[in-house]
């Protein structure tokens, strides 16, 4: 697991706060003249990818409820194309008291799509976990993951 290797050795514990979105970015998704897109049911996007961080954390055995070093997620990009070459746009900031300026990570995620606006549309849902998957990988093999997460004081500096 990424958060296994990229906190290797490490006694560090984290936690994921509520993932915010940066201005200007909607998250009520609307695909062709379908109307809005329910990519994660029972959640919004930012619970989803929020959730995703989470049980990746927890997975890896770095996440802790009550003590940890709090993990801050924004949003600043949640877009996808349903014409031609299918593709999801995600781009996440994650920032914590060790490392306030944090990085930010971006993917673009492709998938078929299809002429006809349902099967695409749902094509854009399908693709929606593995395009966040992509995500979450990226943002923990990033070298400053470590002082996010405040496993190693000296990064960044």
């Amino acid at each position: 697991m990424a958060f296994q290797s990229s906190l290797n050795d490490s006694e560090t514990k984290v936690q994921v706060a509520d993932f915010t979105f940066a201005e200007g970015v909607d998250e009520s998704l609307s695909c062709r003249a379908l109307g809005a897109l329910e990519v994660a049911p029972g959640k919004s996007t930012g619970e989803f990818i929020e959730g995703a961080m989470r049980d990746e954390l927890f997975a890896a055995g770095v996440y802790d409820q009550k003590n940890g070093q709090v993990i801050n997620g924004e949003i600043e990009t949640l877009q996808f194309n349903s014409f031609g070459t299918g593709s999801w746009d995600i781009a996440l900031k994650v920032s914590s008291s060790a490392d306030p300026e944090g990085y930010t990570v971006a993917t673009h995620y492709s998938f078929k799509t299809s002429y006809s606006a349902i099967k695409a549309c749902q094509n854009v849902i399908d693709a929606f976990t593995p395009a966040v998957q992509q995500l979450i990988g990226e943002v923990v093999k990033d070298p400053q993951f470590k002082a996010v997460a405040g496993a190693d004081a000296d990064a960044g500096s």
